[in-house]
């Protein structure tokens, strides 16, 4: 049996590169690691963020790209911080950088403070942090659930 694969890039694909490449450096706060035609990436904690225009991304491998909004999101991006309190920190500092989002931080029944915005080609992101209690579910290395949480 092959190992698993080491996942060490994130790759989200983009109608709006220069756009999106603004939104990760300056409402982000992401630290560009590289830049070429059709293509950027970032720095990031253990994992590169990577950017590719569809265009390029279809005209350089054939591999078809998103061109139009879609109607929902397609990916999701979640970033644990460290406190409830960081994710409220959080929400003012995006909101005086022109982020847009849904809705002001909420605690979740999966005993988490949560916050959710988009980027600029419709990738999801959330940032979270686990209220007291911690993560709820954990699954033991036997594989029963050692707790559980209603999420309806």
């Amino acid at each position: 049996m092959s190992p698993k694969p080491n996942i060490t890039d994130v790759c989200l694909i983009t109608r709006t590169l220069d756009e999106s490449v603004t939104f990760y450096t300056e409402k982000l706060g992401f630290t560009p690691r590289s830049r070429m035609p059709g293509f950027a990436d970032f720095e990031g904690p253990g994992l590169i963020l990577a950017l590719w225009d569809a265009r390029k991304l279809t005209e350089t491998t054939g591999v078809p790209g998103q061109l139009t909004e879609s109607s929902g999101h397609g990916v999701m991006l979640a970033c644990e911080l460290d406190s409830p309190a960081a994710i409220d920190e959080t929400y003012q500092a995006l909101l005086a950088k022109g982020v847009e989002v849904y809705s002001p931080p909420a605690d979740y029944p999966w005993n988490a403070r949560c916050l959710y915005f988009s980027g600029p080609s419709g990738e999801l992101w959330e940032y979270f942090a686990w209220n007291t209690g911690g993560m709820p579910g954990v699954v033991p290395a036997t594989g029963a659930t050692t707790t559980s949480v209603d999420t309806k």
